[in-house]
Parts: structure tokens; C-alpha cells; sequence
């Protein structure tokens, strides 16, 4: 190193002026001065995010208070708690807008995240109580003197003006709420405020589907009302001690008419009655005509209903009752006993002759067994079941219900268990109809299972029939699925069994308490069959398609008191790829089917135990 370099490093720094000094002290004082001024301006910030977001936690609790209250009956409490709740969001909403600290911060990048996620809370909020007070004036002509809102049925009219008002109202409120999908990230929140948004945006994904559904009934309640013209449908009344695949062997028949909201029970009898004079022609035809071509599905109203899907059995009904008649119908309502109860429970009991009176707990029993047995007299085709349909719907159409609350929740828990089962030809019909589950489709998902027992001896034993589905096996994603399937079944009827009406024989080539049973397991289309055991009439097993489905068919003869399981094992195509799903379809049944399953999906086992009711998603 040079002299001159050595001599310049060892050379004392220059010193600092007073005014380099003064200058670097007054350029601390304000960057602490602005310091003290964010920290002072995020403190008030802070202070009115708090202030906000408890108004619009206390709005939230109103929110759900008139909610409680509207279901009690409380409109007018419902309408004031509703107005507290607006009062508050309006207050949070002028702070979040207004506020200068909140403005400033709302710059800063954390606190930008919190101050946009309360805004939007407001926004919701205010949504949200804005469309329950304007539903309380919608349905202000529905309250009765007590300030309940109900929808009423007054010799079969329905208020059919506000109903489709109301269900408009309701449609477009449930779709302007964000779906359970669409709440923004809670990314960089603060607890409070993440908490509330997620508190808001549950509580309006959980009110669209509420009103969504809601809507759905008032639309399907409208258009059966004759709100889009006049309307005809076949009630087919079915008797679930004979079953056939999408319920109970049709016995009994009615005529149901409505036009500008006003109901008529045109006529009501045996299903004999409607003879046709040759097979009617459905177009399309669909795939389970063909299949049970030997029982002539559309020339005899016994065997019209031997498919399992009822999207394709309605309209095969709908063109039979206009080959017999000469009528088309815009629909097809199938109801069973248990449906009836359903109806029953709304309307109150009625009094049959013979019978005496029949309600909602003793109908199912009376009509499906101990009617036959108190008057085995009768004669032997007399349908008790289609004598309790006119009177109930009668009652129904001819009565005054200021409410059909109770009926409606009755037929809510009848359609999850197919116990009632709607088609209509309008797609103003099927559409709310598919909403509400109450459609009987085939089932739309890649795995599923849906098990069918069919009568073929003519006597009424599957009141008292047990039947049972066990599912174990593996379902890979992208590999073939393997599935040892056990359908259990067991005649617990007794040879001395009486009256021959319902224990049979039918006819001489059967015995008292003997059930001939035709058994088919719906299962995905492609699945193959790699064995089978327990059969007792192993050349009747037979694997086939109906429609998008596979099949596998076989008869059985259970003598009284007989019990079977007949095991089969099946292959199944590939599943795609994702989280496991089984749906399992029930068969509305009088002692309905348990089920068990154990299936590994990719690891992941899905299992469930228990009574088949209503169609379940098995994970």
C-alpha cells in the first residue's frame, strides 16, 4: 500500500456541522411525529373496526331472532327485530364508508384486508334483513289474526296471487346470496372480523338453500294449483303389500283437476276399472317395457310400475289411462299407504264404513292387513286402500285449513321415502318437482345400489317380507372395483296365516304363506358377474341393462317362515377419479330395507349401517 493511501486511512473523518446535526434531528422528530400519527390514526381505526363489528354481530342476532320468530308465528316481532337489525348495519356501514381514520388505513395492506372484508359483511347483512322485511310484506295477506303466516287451503282454493309472488320473491332473493363456494378468504383477518365473515357468509349460503327450497315447493305448489292452465292428473294409488319396482302394485285410481288455484277430486275407483283395449303406446318406450315384456307392462295396470325408475314408469301410466279413456293427463302422482298416512296427518282422520275411523297411526296396518282379516267376507278385490284415498283427498279438497304447515312437513317426510312420487309432463312441474327430490329418478351418481323385490304370487306377504343389502368390497379410482354383495331375505309369514286374501294361495301351484319373488339389484352400468351362491332357482339369474343401469335379476320361492341369502359377487369398471361416494336408493317398502356397507375407496372407507328410508350418500 502506497504512503499516500496509508496516510488518507488513517486521516480523522470530517466533522459534522450543527446544521447536518439539526437537520438529522428534525428529520427523527417527524418521522416520529408520523409514527405517532399512523399509530394514533390505526388506534382509531382499530377502535371503530371493533365498534363495527360488534353492530354487526348484534345485527347478525337479530337477523337470526326474527328468523325464530317467524317460525313461531311472531311476524310483527319478526319485523321489529328486523328493523333493529338494519338500524345497526346502517350505523357499521356509515362508520366503514365514512370514518377518515378507517379511509387512511384502509391504504395499509392488512388493514385493507379487514376494512374490505367488514364492508362486505355489511353489504350481506343488509341484504339479508332488507329481503326478510321485504318477505314479511309479501306475505302480509297470508297472516291470521294471531299474526301467523300460513298458507291456506279453503275448499280446495289456494291465494294463488300471493303464492307466486311469494315464490318469485323467494327464487330471487335465494340466487343474489352468495352459494357455501363463494365466501372470500379469511386470509390476514384479524379473529373478530374473520369470525363474522364466516359467520355471514355461512348464514346466507345456509338461507339460498333454505329459500332456494322453499321457493321450489311454492313453484311445484303453483303449477299442480292450475297457476300455468288448467291441469289433470292420475293419482295412482299404490298397495305396498304387493310390490312392484317403484312401490306398491297399483290398485286404485283417482282423477285430480285444478285450474286458477282451485283443487277438484274428479273421481275416484279401481284401478279395473281402466281397462284397455289394447297396450298403450308410450313414446319413447323406455327400457323396462321391453325387459319385463312376458308381464306386458303397458296393457295391465298390475305390472305398469315393474321399473324401478319412476321418470320412466309415470309417463308409461299417463299414456295407459288415455288409451282407456280417451284423456291425456299432465301428470301422474304415485301415493302409497304410508303417503296416505302422510295425508292423514294433515287433514285429520276419516271414517270409513266397516273400517270405522282411520288416522295417520292405524291406517297403514288397517289398510294393508287387519282390514282383510276383520272382514274376510269383503269381496275379495275390494280395495280398502283406494276407499281411504277418496276419503282423505275429499276431506282434503272439501274442508277448511287456514294452514298446511303440518300437512306439508307430513308429505315432505312421505316424498324422501317415496312413499309419494310426482311426474309431470310440464317442465314448469318436473323441474321444481327434481328440486325437491320428489321426482323418483334413477340415481345420477358413478356408484350406486337400489334393490328391488317384486311379488308374483298374487297375495299380499310383503307386509310381511324382510329384506337386507350388505356391500363389502373395494372401489379404486381407475382400477376395477370388486364388491361381494349378500341381499338377505325372510318370509316371516305363517302357513295357517288368514284370510286367503292375503296369505293365498292364489293359485293351486302355491302353498299358504308361499312368496315367489322376483329380486333385482340395480348397480352401474358395465359391472360384470363373477359368481353367486344361496340361489334356489339359479337358472332364472340373469345379468342385463335398463336403461343407463346393470341389473341383476333372479326369482326366489320363500315358503312361510323361510329365510335365504344369496351372495354375488360382482366386477365393476373403473370409477373416476376423486373422493368416494355410494348412493344407496331406497324401495318404498312397509318394513323397510336394512342395509350394510363397508367399501374402501382409495383408502377411504365407506361405511353405513342401518333402516334404508330415504336416499342416502354413503362416504
Amino acid at each position: 500500500m502506497s504512503a499516500q493511501r496509508a496516510a488518507a486511512v488513517r486521516a480523522p473523518a470530517r466533522p459534522v456541522s450543527w446544521r447536518e446535526r439539526l437537520a438529522a434531528r428534525t428529520w427523527r422528530f417527524w418521522v416520529a411525529v408520523a409514527g405517532v400519527a399512523v399509530v394514533a390514526i390505526v388506534l382509531l381505526a382499530v377502535v371503530q373496526l371493533v365498534r363495527a363489528e360488534h353492530r354487526l354481530s348484534r345485527a347478525r342476532t337479530s337477523v337470526l331472532a326474527a328468523e325464530v320468530s317467524v317460525r313461531q308465528g311472531a311476524v310483527e316481532q319478526a319485523r321489529r327485530q328486523l328493523s333493529s337489525a338494519i338500524a345497526d348495519i346502517s350505523a357499521a356501514n356509515l362508520t366503514l364508508h365514512n370514518d377518515r381514520a378507517l379511509t387512511l388505513v384502509s391504504y395499509l395492506p392488512v388493514a385493507n384486508q379487514n376494512v374490505t372484508s367488514l364492508r362486505r359483511s355489511v353489504g350481506l347483512l343488509l341484504e339479508m334483513a332488507d329481503g326478510g322485511r321485504q318477505l314479511l310484506g309479501t306475505v302480509a295477506p297470508l297472516e291470521d289474526a294471531s299474526g301467523k303466516v300460513n298458507v291456506p287451503l279453503r275448499n280446495g282454493a289456494l291465494p294463488l296471487d300471493v303464492v307466486v309472488n311469494l315464490r318469485s320473491q323467494l327464487n330471487d332473493f335465494a340466487f343474489s346470496l352468495p352459494g357455501p363456494s363463494e365466501a372470500p378468504s379469511g386470509t390476514l383477518l384479524i379473529g373478530p372480523v374473520r369470525h363474522l365473515q364466516s359467520q355471514v357468509y355461512s348464514e346466507a349460503a345456509r338461507r339460498r338453500g333454505q329459500f332456494a327450497s322453499v321457493a321450489s315447493g311454492l313453484e311445484l305448489l303453483s303449477e299442480m294449483s292450475g297457476a300455468n292452465g288448467p291441469r289433470r292428473y292420475l293419482l295412482a294409488v299404490a298397495n305396498a303389500a304387493e310390490m312392484r319396482g317403484t312401490g306398491g302394485m297399483i290398485l286404485s285410481y283417482g282423477v285430480l283437476s285444478s285450474a286458477g288455484g282451485k283443487f277438484t277430486l274428479d273421481k275416484v275407483g279401481p284401478i279395473d276399472d281402466l281397462i284397455l283395449p289394447h297396450p298403450a303406446t308410450p313414446n319413447p318406450v323406455p327400457a323396462y317395457v321391453s325387459r319385463f315384456a312376458e308381464f306386458t307392462p303397458t296393457l295391465q295396470w298390475r305390472n305398469a310400475n315393474l321399473g324401478a325408475d319412476y321418470q320412466q314408469v309415470a309417463p308409461v301410466m299417463a299414456a295407459m289411462y288415455q288409451t282407456a279413456t280417451g284423456n291425456p293427463v299432465d301428470g301422474v302422482i304415485q301415493i302409497d299407504s304410508m303417503g296416505l298416512s302422510a295425508l292423514l296427518r294433515g287433514t285429520g282422520p276419516v271414517t270409513i264404513p266397516d273400517l270405522g275411523e282411520v288416522n295417520a297411526d292405524n291406517a297403514v296396518a288397517l289398510t294393508l292387513n287387519q282390514a282383510y282379516t276383520q272382514f274376510p267376507d269383503r269381496p275379495i278385490r275390494q280395495e280398502y286402500l283406494g276407499q281411504i284415498a277418496n276419503a282423505g283427498f275429499r276431506k282434503l279438497l272439501t274442508g277448511d285449513y287456514p294452514s298446511l304447515r303440518d300437512l306439508g312437513r307430513s308429505l315432505s317426510d312421505a316424498v324422501d321415502h317415496r312413499n309419494v312420487i310426482f311426474w309431470s309432463s310440464h317442465d314448469s312441474g318436473e323441474r321444481p318437482a327434481a328440486q325437491l327430490h320428489a321426482d323418483g329418478p334413477a340415481p345420477d351418481t358413478p356408484d350406486f345400489a337400489q334393490l328391488t323385490v317384486q311379488n308374483l304370487t298374487g297375495n299380499k306377504l310383503d307386509y310381511y317380507l324382510d329384506t337386507g343389502l350388505r356391500l363389502q368390497g373395494s372401489r379404486p379410482s381407475g382400477g376395477l372395483g370388486h364388491v361381494r354383495v349378500q341381499i338377505d331375505l325372510h318370509n316371516t309369514a305363517t302357513r295357517d296365516g288368514r284370510p286367503p286374501y292375503v296369505f293365498g294361495p292364489e293359485q293351486p301351484r302355491f302353498q299358504p304363506g308361499q312368496y315367489e319373488g322376483l329380486v333385482s339389484l340395480y348397480v352401474p352400468s358395465g359391472t360384470s358377474l363373477s359368481g353367486s351362491s344361496g340361489l334356489d332357482q339359479p337358472k332364472t339369474l340373469s345379468l342385463g341393462a335398463e336403461g343407463d343401469r346393470s341389473v341383476v335379476t333372479f326369482r326366489t320361492t320363500l315358503q312361510a317362515g323361510d329365510h335365504r341369502v344369496v351372495t354375488l359377487d360382482l366386477t365393476l369398471t373403473p370409477r373416476p377419479p376423486g373422493p368416494y361416494r355410494l348412493e344407496l336408493v331406497p324401495a318404498p317398502r312397509v318394513r323397510p330395507t336394512t342395509v350394510a356397507v363397508d367399501m374402501d375407496g382409495d383408502g377411504n372407507r365407506a361405511r353405513y349401517n342401518g333402516v334404508l328410508l330415504a336416499a342416502t350418500i354413503v362416504r
